[in-house]
């Protein structure tokens, strides 16, 4: 008895017998050695399998006994080939295609950050070009581990990192520390220094040697509170310095000024309803676009959607695909009025004053003048203001002062 894979491959058929003597053509052909399988009874006919090489075999045997035989179906490769040969240039390219798309399972391309609220995804993209992690590269070629160890480094507030891949995709999944704060070395103080020139209104310092008082005027950089200090011996001679860092509450009175220009012409842009619609396909970074039927628009608005081909959830392929909507317009200079001028000069104005009263900043006095001249109109403003001072600097080396 044949095993049904070397059956498969020598091909056989499956027919109908139908006769007066079917039973004793079976006999004869058991007595010459030829094997039928799946015998099955059918009324008055019988239904069976047979070696293909052996059919020829039976007609004699056919004949003697009268027996009559109705090929149903051909099963096996010997009959699948003649059928291949018509369509070699589709199977050819289909054996092609699953190559191929054997070949890229075999790299990255696509790439999900997941948990990230602090950290953009700009950020960890560009962190990754660091690492040489880009779309396309070899799975094997990505150590996943030491990567890993470098994220934690590179960005002090995660605490949990993990980066696999599944299919084709890389997921980069992150935990942060949502009270995380910025480190610094014990062993470094910082001076307090003021962002711009003023005069002192108030200050309360908490940590640190203050340099200046209240009524003083101070410079753009100038130190207010130090945090080297100075510790005395019983002799009261300087025998060696503390470093802090200085923390305090400076109030000044500075001026900000504010200055807007608004030209009478204005550009609008006018949409006149026309539309070109095209399709693309990107395989491999090379771009493939359909043909558009009319010109060119000379100005235009393009709109891309761009889809990213995946056979299963996992399984992207670096096949893109998608259309492209260009919309004309064309561009239009319209001309304020005066009274549109001002109005959009206050307006600006207001929302400029907002922002800085939402920043705690206190406004004292106000100086506004509004001017035209030969292309539009002006906003020029002094303010007056009251507003908190200070940054930290870290202190260089030990300046200490004798």
């Amino acid at each position: 008895m044949q095993n049904k894979w070397i059956r498969f491959f020598k091909g056989y058929l499956i027919i109908r017998l139908h006769g007066d003597y079917v039973e004793r053509f079976f006999n004869m052909c058991r007595m010459h050695d030829i094997y039928l399988w799946n015998i099955k009874k059918e009324e008055t006919d019988f239904c069976c399998s047979i070696a293909a090489k052996d059919y020829f075999e039976t007609i004699p045997l056919m004949k003697k006994t009268g027996t009559k035989a109705t090929v149903l179906k051909k099963e096996g490769v010997p009959f699948y080939v003649p059928f291949m040969k018509k369509r070699f240039l589709f199977f050819i390219s289909l054996i092609l295609c699953l190559g191929m798309l054997y070949a890229v399972t075999d790299y990255i391309w696509a790439i999900e950050y997941i948990g990230n609220t602090q950290i953009s995804n700009d950020e960890l993209q560009n962190f990754l070009v660091s690492q040489n992690i880009h779309y396309g590269m070899k799975k094997k070629s990505l150590n996943c581990e030491e990567t890993e160890k470098n994220l934690r480094a590179s960005f002090p507030n995660i605490t949990w990192t993990s980066i696999y891949y599944e299919g084709t995709k890389l997921f980069i999944e992150i935990k942060e520390n949502e009270k995380a704060e910025p480190v610094m070395e014990e062993t470094q103080g910082t001076n307090l220094i003021a962002t711009e020139a003023g005069i002192i209104t108030s200050m309360i310092t908490r940590n640190g040697i203050p340099k200046v008082k209240i009524g003083d005027t101070i410079e753009q950089g100038q130190i207010l509170v130090e945090g080297c200090v100075p510790i005395y011996d019983e002799g009261q001679n300087i025998i060696d310095y503390q470093v802090y860092h200085s923390d305090a509450d400076i109030s000044i009175r500075t001026q900000i000024t504010y200055h807007e220009k608004l030209e009478k012409n204005y550009p609008y842009i006018q949409y006149t309803g026309n539309e070109q619609k095209s399709i693309f396909l990107e395989i491999f970074g090379y771009h493939m676009e359909s043909p558009v039927i009319g010109g060119n628009y000379q100005s235009c608005e393009r709109v891309t959607k761009k889809y990213q081909v995946s056979l299963l959830e996992n399984l992207y392929l670096p096949v893109y695909y998608g259309n492209i909507c260009k919309k004309e317009y064309h561009l239009r200079y319209l001309e304020y009025s005066e009274e549109e001028m001002k109005n959009q000069l206050n307006d600006n104005f207001e929302k400029f004053i907002l922002c800085l009263q939402e920043k705690g900043v206190q406004i004292i006095e106000k100086d506004v003048k509004i001017e035209k001249y030969n292309m539009g109109m002006e906003l020029n403003a002094n303010l007056s203001v009251i507003k908190q001072t200070g940054k930290e600097e870290a202190i260089q080396g030990t300046d200490k002062k004798e």
